[in-house]
């Protein structure tokens, strides 16, 4: 018993001897330290956890990073879209109201339904003058930010500066054609107001709507280049979004596959070196070697068991040595006390042969003593 005691102290010596090497090394990792008094369960769990957790992290990370991309794209083609869905709005408010001056022309001597489109060209013009307002406060000279390029800047700029006159124009459209109903003019009256209004539609101030249109066709075209290098450049995003998922998948997947190698190599090393002490015991019948204790979990305790087995057969082949030397003296003394005693006895028979021998000459001349003495 007191044996057994010994080697479990040994055993238990060896099991913690990690753990003192840890404490005492400085340049060993802690990580290093917690991963080895983890159960093999424990590690191979943790593996495949982070394995699975990296590769979620990678290809999430890679999603979000093409879906940013891909949204800047898409904010851009939405403006341009938007940027275009106002100009044509601003460009038809304009052509509503010409084309309805012109019917207002015509239909002075239909005063019913003048009345029609006079009440459509109030619409259009409020409508005219409630998208210009709206594009003059979007759109400010003063913050270069709100561009895209150079050229949006200067057609942006070029139509807010050269046609500020466009309220006015909106005005006199208004009064003129407010003044000139002819529900309440007279016939006479009628003709030299219809006059006045045609003079009104070839006047300077429509061709400042025909370069108010223009300028409008022209940023039209500038915003309509913009949709399209927004466009290519949606394309473009969408490609990189595809090469950055596949990126970060092949990235997720190598980094997992290393870390799969890691730890089967961190649980298998241990295995291996306690296979192969035990093979070569077995083999060589060494048995001063010893398996390396490098972990606390089911393989450590598997390889202290082994040391101990090994130091038990290593102490009972000692004591089987012992007690055959032992028997060996006894062997060669024993072997020594029956040559003595052989050779006692072989001289002791010899004694008695040469006794004997004596005895037997004595007896003839005591024979021939007696013939003697009968002759005489």
């Amino acid at each position: 018993m007191k044996q057994h005691h010994n080697f479990d102290e040994l055993a238990f010596g060896q099991l913690n001897s990690p753990l003192q090497s840890t404490n005492s090394s400085p340049n060993t990792s802690n990580s290093r330290y917690w991963f080895s008094h983890l159960k093999v369960g424990q590690k191979i769990g943790i593996g495949y956890a982070l394995i699975l957790s990296i590769a979620v992290l990678g290809t999430s990370i890679g999603f979000l990073i093409a879906d940013h991309y891909q949204r800047q794209a898409q904010k851009r083609e939405e403006a341009a879209i938007e940027e275009l869905y106002k100009m044509y709005q601003l460009k038809t408010s304009v052509f509503r109201v010409r084309t309805n001056q012109h019917k207002l022309i015509l239909y002075m001597d239909q005063p019913k339904r003048w009345q029609e489109q006079y009440t459509l060209l109030l619409n259009y013009v409020e409508q005219a003058r409630q998208v210009w307002f709206e594009f003059k406060t979007n759109y400010s000279i003063e913050n270069p930010n709100l561009y895209d390029s150079v050229i949006e800047q200067e057609a942006v700029h070029r139509l807010l500066q050269a046609h500020q006159g466009f309220d006015t124009y909106l005005q006199r459209t208004e009064a003129l054609f407010h003044d000139n109903n002819p529900s309440k003019l007279s016939p006479n009256k009628i003709r030299t107001a219809q006059t006045k209004l045609f003079n009104f539609m070839h006047s300077s101030s429509i061709f400042m709507i025909d370069d108010f249109l223009d300028d409008i066709t022209n940023l039209v075209e500038v915003i309509a280049q913009e949709y399209q290098q927004a466009n290519w450049e949606l394309q473009r995003a969408e490609k990189l979004r595809l090469n950055i998922i596949l990126g970060s998948l092949s990235l997720s997947i190598a980094i997992a596959t290393l870390l799969a190698i890691y730890t089967s190599r961190a649980i298998a090393r241990p295995i291996q070196a306690v296979t192969h002490v035990a093979q070569q015991v077995t083999e060589e019948s060494n048995f001063d070697l010893q398996a390396p204790v490098t972990t606390n979990d089911e393989v450590g305790i598997l390889a202290t068991s082994l040391n101990r087995l090994i130091l038990e057969v290593q102490q009972l082949i000692t004591v089987q040595n012992d007690a055959n030397e032992q028997l060996e003296v006894y062997s060669q003394v024993l072997e020594e006390k029956v040559r003595e005693r052989t050779r006692e006895l072989n001289e002791k028979n010899l004694s008695l042969k040469m006794a004997l021998e004596e005895l037997r000459c004595t007896q003839a001349q005591l024979g021939e003593t007696e013939d003697n003495s009968d002759k005489t």
